[in-house]
Protein backbone atom coordinates (compact mmCIF):
# COMPACT_ATOMS: atom_id res chain seq x y z
CA UNK A 1 0.00 0.00 0.00
CA UNK A 2 0.94 3.42 -0.84
CA UNK A 3 1.08 5.85 2.03
CA UNK A 4 -0.31 9.14 1.62
CA UNK A 5 1.45 12.35 3.01
CA UNK A 6 -0.56 14.13 5.68
CA UNK A 7 -1.99 17.26 5.34
CA UNK A 8 -0.68 20.31 7.35
CA UNK A 9 -3.98 20.90 10.38
CA UNK A 10 -4.42 24.30 10.51
CA UNK A 11 -3.73 26.97 13.19
CA UNK A 12 -5.99 26.66 16.04
CA UNK A 13 -8.36 29.81 17.02
CA UNK A 14 -7.93 31.87 19.86
CA UNK A 15 -11.27 32.05 21.55
CA UNK A 16 -12.52 35.69 22.47
CA UNK A 17 -12.73 36.17 26.00
CA UNK A 18 -16.48 34.60 27.16
CA UNK A 19 -18.68 37.53 27.66
CA UNK A 20 -20.19 37.89 31.21
CA UNK A 21 -23.72 36.21 31.70
CA UNK A 22 -26.31 39.54 32.67
CA UNK A 23 -26.85 39.48 36.22
CA UNK A 24 -30.77 39.61 37.41
CA UNK A 25 -33.64 40.16 35.04
CA UNK A 26 -34.76 42.43 32.67
CA UNK A 27 -37.09 45.17 34.33
CA UNK A 28 -40.56 45.02 34.35
CA UNK A 29 -42.89 47.82 32.89
CA UNK A 30 -44.33 49.70 35.57
CA UNK A 31 -48.11 49.25 35.78
CA UNK A 32 -49.68 52.44 34.44
CA UNK A 33 -52.69 53.26 36.72
CA UNK A 34 -54.75 54.88 33.67
CA UNK A 35 -55.34 50.61 33.22
CA UNK A 36 -57.43 50.43 36.42
CA UNK A 37 -61.35 51.03 36.17
CA UNK A 38 -61.99 54.94 37.83
CA UNK A 39 -64.04 53.12 40.41
CA UNK A 40 -61.55 51.23 41.95
CA UNK A 41 -58.58 53.50 41.08
CA UNK A 42 -58.36 55.79 43.86
CA UNK A 43 -58.89 52.91 46.52
CA UNK A 44 -56.09 50.94 44.98
CA UNK A 45 -53.88 53.58 44.54
CA UNK A 46 -54.06 54.85 48.57
CA UNK A 47 -53.46 51.34 49.74
CA UNK A 48 -50.24 51.08 47.61
CA UNK A 49 -48.59 54.29 48.57
CA UNK A 50 -49.92 53.50 52.62
CA UNK A 51 -48.53 49.94 51.59
CA UNK A 52 -45.69 50.55 49.89
CA UNK A 53 -46.08 47.48 47.71
CA UNK A 54 -46.69 47.46 43.92
CA UNK A 55 -49.48 48.44 42.45
CA UNK A 56 -49.75 45.49 40.50
CA UNK A 57 -50.19 42.98 43.36
CA UNK A 58 -53.49 45.46 44.31
CA UNK A 59 -54.70 45.58 40.70
CA UNK A 60 -54.69 41.82 40.34
CA UNK A 61 -56.08 40.77 43.26
CA UNK A 62 -58.89 43.07 43.00
CA UNK A 63 -60.09 42.05 39.51
CA UNK A 64 -59.95 38.37 40.46
CA UNK A 65 -61.80 38.85 43.47
CA UNK A 66 -64.93 41.21 41.41
CA UNK A 67 -64.85 38.05 38.71
CA UNK A 68 -65.45 35.84 41.38
CA UNK A 69 -68.59 37.90 42.58
CA UNK A 70 -69.86 38.55 38.74
CA UNK A 71 -69.34 34.45 38.42
CA UNK A 72 -71.84 32.87 36.20
CA UNK A 73 -74.16 35.85 36.62
CA UNK A 74 -73.03 37.28 33.03
CA UNK A 75 -71.68 35.60 29.78
CA UNK A 76 -70.12 37.30 26.69
CA UNK A 77 -71.02 36.04 23.14
CA UNK A 78 -67.54 36.56 21.48
CA UNK A 79 -69.64 35.66 17.78
CA UNK A 80 -72.76 37.40 16.65
CA UNK A 81 -74.55 34.32 15.92
CA UNK A 82 -72.37 31.14 17.64
CA UNK A 83 -73.56 29.97 20.55
CA UNK A 84 -70.07 29.73 22.35
CA UNK A 85 -70.31 31.64 25.28
CA UNK A 86 -67.66 33.12 27.63
CA UNK A 87 -67.84 33.74 31.45
CA UNK A 88 -65.42 36.36 32.77
CA UNK A 89 -64.16 33.64 35.29
CA UNK A 90 -60.23 35.27 36.36
CA UNK A 91 -57.74 33.00 37.91
CA UNK A 92 -54.61 35.08 39.25
CA UNK A 93 -51.69 35.31 41.45
CA UNK A 94 -49.05 37.05 42.40
CA UNK A 95 -45.12 36.44 42.76
CA UNK A 96 -42.83 38.05 44.60
CA UNK A 97 -39.95 37.03 47.26
CA UNK A 98 -41.06 36.44 50.79
CA UNK A 99 -41.17 39.96 52.82
CA UNK A 100 -42.81 42.06 50.02
CA UNK A 101 -45.94 41.60 51.39
CA UNK A 102 -47.88 39.70 48.82
CA UNK A 103 -50.47 38.73 51.87
CA UNK A 104 -51.51 42.18 53.56
CA UNK A 105 -51.64 43.15 49.92
CA UNK A 106 -54.28 40.32 49.32
CA UNK A 107 -55.95 41.20 52.23
CA UNK A 108 -56.32 44.97 51.95
CA UNK A 109 -58.21 44.19 48.22
CA UNK A 110 -60.17 41.66 49.91
CA UNK A 111 -61.62 43.64 53.19
CA UNK A 112 -64.85 44.78 51.04
CA UNK A 113 -65.53 40.92 50.41
CA UNK A 114 -65.27 40.77 54.09
CA UNK A 115 -67.94 43.21 54.13
CA UNK A 116 -70.22 41.34 52.45
CA UNK A 117 -69.19 38.12 54.08
CA UNK A 118 -70.62 39.89 57.81
CA UNK A 119 -73.78 40.95 56.32
CA UNK A 120 -74.34 37.78 54.51
CA UNK A 121 -73.63 35.61 57.81
CA UNK A 122 -76.30 38.21 59.35
CA UNK A 123 -78.73 38.05 57.07
CA UNK A 124 -78.59 34.18 57.70
CA UNK A 125 -78.66 34.56 61.42
CA UNK A 126 -82.07 36.03 61.01
CA UNK A 127 -82.94 33.79 58.57
CA UNK A 128 -82.29 30.92 60.26
CA UNK A 129 -84.24 32.31 63.31
CA UNK A 130 -87.25 32.33 61.35
CA UNK A 131 -86.80 29.18 60.07
CA UNK A 132 -86.56 27.41 63.46
CA UNK A 133 -90.17 29.24 64.96
CA UNK A 134 -91.55 28.04 61.37
CA UNK A 135 -90.30 24.44 61.32
CA UNK A 136 -91.39 24.41 65.20
CA UNK A 137 -94.93 25.46 63.93
CA UNK A 138 -95.24 22.87 61.41
CA UNK A 139 -93.70 19.99 64.14
CA UNK A 140 -96.65 21.09 66.05
CA UNK A 141 -99.70 20.72 63.62
CA UNK A 142 -97.59 17.93 62.07
CA UNK A 143 -98.52 16.09 65.77
CA UNK A 144 -101.84 17.66 66.04
CA UNK A 145 -103.04 16.04 62.87
CA UNK A 146 -101.51 12.60 63.31
CA UNK A 147 -103.71 12.87 66.52
CA UNK A 148 -106.48 14.06 64.90
CA UNK A 149 -105.93 11.11 62.04
CA UNK A 150 -105.69 8.72 64.98
CA UNK A 151 -108.54 9.79 66.78
CA UNK A 152 -110.97 9.74 63.10
CA UNK A 153 -109.77 6.31 62.03
CA UNK A 154 -110.56 4.88 65.87
CA UNK A 155 -113.88 6.19 64.92
CA UNK A 156 -113.94 4.91 61.67
CA UNK A 157 -113.69 1.52 62.92
CA UNK A 158 -116.28 1.57 65.03
CA UNK A 159 -118.94 3.69 62.81
CA UNK A 160 -117.85 2.32 59.49
CA UNK A 161 -117.34 6.24 58.43
CA UNK A 162 -114.32 7.24 56.81
CA UNK A 163 -115.31 10.02 55.23
CA UNK A 164 -114.12 12.22 57.78
CA UNK A 165 -110.54 10.52 58.55
CA UNK A 166 -110.22 10.79 54.39
CA UNK A 167 -110.96 14.69 55.02
CA UNK A 168 -108.45 15.05 57.37
CA UNK A 169 -106.20 13.28 55.31
CA UNK A 170 -106.31 15.03 52.33
CA UNK A 171 -106.14 18.12 54.31
CA UNK A 172 -103.14 17.50 55.53
CA UNK A 173 -100.81 20.08 57.65
CA UNK A 174 -98.53 22.87 56.42
CA UNK A 175 -95.21 21.65 55.20
CA UNK A 176 -92.20 21.66 57.00
CA UNK A 177 -89.94 25.22 55.45
CA UNK A 178 -86.67 24.61 53.79
CA UNK A 179 -83.67 25.51 55.90
CA UNK A 180 -82.11 28.60 54.66
CA UNK A 181 -78.61 28.24 53.26
CA UNK A 182 -75.60 30.74 54.00
CA UNK A 183 -74.37 32.99 51.24
CA UNK A 184 -70.89 31.45 50.60
CA UNK A 185 -68.22 33.84 48.85
CA UNK A 186 -65.11 32.30 49.39
CA UNK A 187 -63.22 28.74 50.90
CA UNK A 188 -59.56 29.07 51.56
CA UNK A 189 -58.78 25.06 52.38
CA UNK A 190 -61.16 22.36 51.14
CA UNK A 191 -61.14 19.45 49.30
CA UNK A 192 -63.18 19.27 45.67
CA UNK A 193 -65.58 16.99 47.25
CA UNK A 194 -66.23 20.29 50.10
CA UNK A 195 -65.98 22.76 47.68
CA UNK A 196 -68.65 20.95 44.86
CA UNK A 197 -70.95 20.83 47.98
CA UNK A 198 -70.51 24.76 48.54
CA UNK A 199 -71.22 24.82 44.56
CA UNK A 200 -74.38 23.03 44.94
CA UNK A 201 -75.66 25.65 47.46
CA UNK A 202 -73.67 28.51 45.55
CA UNK A 203 -74.33 27.97 41.94
CA UNK A 204 -72.96 31.45 40.85
CA UNK A 205 -69.42 30.79 41.95
CA UNK A 206 -67.24 31.17 44.43
CA UNK A 207 -63.41 32.00 45.36
CA UNK A 208 -60.73 29.94 46.41
CA UNK A 209 -58.06 31.79 48.15
CA UNK A 210 -54.63 30.51 48.94
CA UNK A 211 -52.12 32.31 50.67
CA UNK A 212 -49.56 30.04 49.60
CA UNK A 213 -50.00 28.67 46.05
CA UNK A 214 -46.97 26.37 46.04
CA UNK A 215 -48.93 23.81 48.83
CA UNK A 216 -52.02 24.00 46.50
CA UNK A 217 -49.81 22.94 43.46
CA UNK A 218 -47.98 20.49 45.40
CA UNK A 219 -51.45 18.91 46.96
CA UNK A 220 -52.43 18.60 43.59
CA UNK A 221 -49.72 16.16 42.99
CA UNK A 222 -50.40 13.60 46.09
CA UNK A 223 -51.00 10.17 45.30
CA UNK A 224 -55.00 9.71 45.49
CA UNK A 225 -56.13 13.19 44.11
CA UNK A 226 -55.69 12.44 40.89
CA UNK A 227 -58.74 13.95 40.15
CA UNK A 228 -58.29 17.16 41.59
CA UNK A 229 -56.35 18.49 38.63
CA UNK A 230 -59.38 17.92 36.14
CA UNK A 231 -61.90 19.35 38.64
CA UNK A 232 -59.85 22.81 38.99
CA UNK A 233 -59.02 22.48 35.52
CA UNK A 234 -63.13 22.71 34.14
CA UNK A 235 -63.83 25.16 36.85
CA UNK A 236 -62.28 27.66 35.40
CA UNK A 237 -64.50 27.52 32.24
CA UNK A 238 -67.60 28.52 34.36
CA UNK A 239 -69.92 27.09 32.04
CA UNK A 240 -69.84 23.04 32.71
CA UNK A 241 -71.00 21.29 35.26
CA UNK A 242 -69.28 18.01 37.38
CA UNK A 243 -69.99 14.76 39.06
CA UNK A 244 -67.89 13.45 41.73
CA UNK A 245 -67.99 9.47 42.55
CA UNK A 246 -67.30 8.10 45.39
CA UNK A 247 -67.97 4.93 47.44
CA UNK A 248 -68.09 6.63 50.78
CA UNK A 249 -69.82 9.88 50.04
CA UNK A 250 -71.57 8.45 47.27
CA UNK A 251 -72.17 10.54 43.71
CA UNK A 252 -72.75 14.33 44.22
CA UNK A 253 -74.03 16.35 40.81
CA UNK A 254 -72.65 19.95 40.08
CA UNK A 255 -74.76 21.36 38.13
CA UNK A 256 -72.75 24.55 37.64
CA UNK A 257 -68.94 24.64 38.28
CA UNK A 258 -67.45 28.07 38.14
CA UNK A 259 -64.72 28.76 40.81
CA UNK A 260 -62.34 31.81 40.85
CA UNK A 261 -58.55 31.14 42.27
CA UNK A 262 -55.99 33.51 43.99
CA UNK A 263 -53.13 33.71 45.71
CA UNK A 264 -48.93 34.35 46.04
CA UNK A 265 -46.57 32.29 45.07
CA UNK A 266 -42.56 33.35 45.14
CA UNK A 267 -40.41 32.88 41.93
CA UNK A 268 -38.42 29.50 42.93
CA UNK A 269 -41.53 27.37 43.53
CA UNK A 270 -42.85 29.19 40.33
CA UNK A 271 -40.09 28.40 37.83
CA UNK A 272 -39.84 24.79 38.45
CA UNK A 273 -43.70 24.52 37.71
CA UNK A 274 -43.27 26.69 34.82
CA UNK A 275 -40.39 24.06 33.56
CA UNK A 276 -42.60 21.20 34.13
CA UNK A 277 -45.47 22.90 32.08
CA UNK A 278 -43.23 23.83 28.63
CA UNK A 279 -41.09 20.30 28.84
CA UNK A 280 -44.10 18.58 28.56
CA UNK A 281 -43.82 17.15 32.00
CA UNK A 282 -46.75 16.15 34.82
CA UNK A 283 -47.77 20.62 35.03
CA UNK A 284 -48.22 20.50 30.83
CA UNK A 285 -52.20 20.36 31.22
CA UNK A 286 -53.04 23.60 30.97
CA UNK A 287 -53.42 24.63 34.76
CA UNK A 288 -51.26 26.97 35.34
CA UNK A 289 -51.88 28.84 32.07
CA UNK A 290 -55.22 29.53 33.41
CA UNK A 291 -53.80 31.85 35.65
CA UNK A 292 -54.55 34.66 33.59
CA UNK A 293 -53.62 37.61 35.42
CA UNK A 294 -50.01 36.40 36.56
CA UNK A 295 -47.89 39.82 37.88
CA UNK A 296 -44.28 39.91 38.83
CA UNK A 297 -43.51 43.58 38.96
CA UNK A 298 -40.08 44.73 40.37
CA UNK A 299 -39.71 45.64 43.99
CA UNK A 300 -39.80 48.98 45.33
CA UNK A 301 -36.59 50.37 44.91
CA UNK A 302 -37.24 52.78 48.04
CA UNK A 303 -39.22 52.95 50.97
CA UNK A 304 -41.37 55.61 52.31
CA UNK A 305 -42.66 55.60 56.04
CA UNK A 306 -46.59 56.61 55.25
CA UNK A 307 -48.80 57.07 57.96
CA UNK A 308 -52.53 58.37 57.35
CA UNK A 309 -55.84 57.21 57.66
CA UNK A 310 -56.99 55.63 54.82
CA UNK A 311 -59.25 57.16 52.33
CA UNK A 312 -62.71 56.30 53.76
CA UNK A 313 -64.52 57.70 50.71
CA UNK A 314 -62.44 55.50 48.22
CA UNK A 315 -63.59 52.29 50.51
CA UNK A 316 -67.30 52.80 51.13
CA UNK A 317 -67.43 53.73 47.29
CA UNK A 318 -66.00 50.27 46.21
CA UNK A 319 -68.03 48.80 48.74
CA UNK A 320 -71.10 50.03 47.10
CA UNK A 321 -69.31 48.37 43.70
CA UNK A 322 -68.71 44.96 45.33
CA UNK A 323 -72.47 44.97 46.68
CA UNK A 324 -73.54 45.93 42.93
CA UNK A 325 -72.22 43.22 41.55
CA UNK A 326 -73.28 40.79 44.33
CA UNK A 327 -76.41 41.57 43.43
CA UNK A 328 -76.76 41.49 39.71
Amino acid sequence: LQARPMTALPEPVEWEPPAPLPEGLPPVDTFDPVMLPVCLKGWLEDIAERMQVPLDYLAAGAMIVISSLVGRKLGIYPKKRDDWIVVPNLWGMIVGRSALLKSPALAEVMKPLGRLIADAQEAHKEELAGYEIKAMVAEVEAKALKKNIEQLASQAAKTGDRSKLMQAAKAGGSEAPESPTLRRYKTEDATVEKIGDLLIENPKGILNHRDELSGWFRSLDKQGREGDRAFYLESWNGTGRFDVDRIGRGSIHIPALCLSILGGIQPGPLSSYVYQAVQGEQGADGLLQRFQLTVWPDPPMTWHNVDRYPDTEAKNRVYEVFKKFDGL
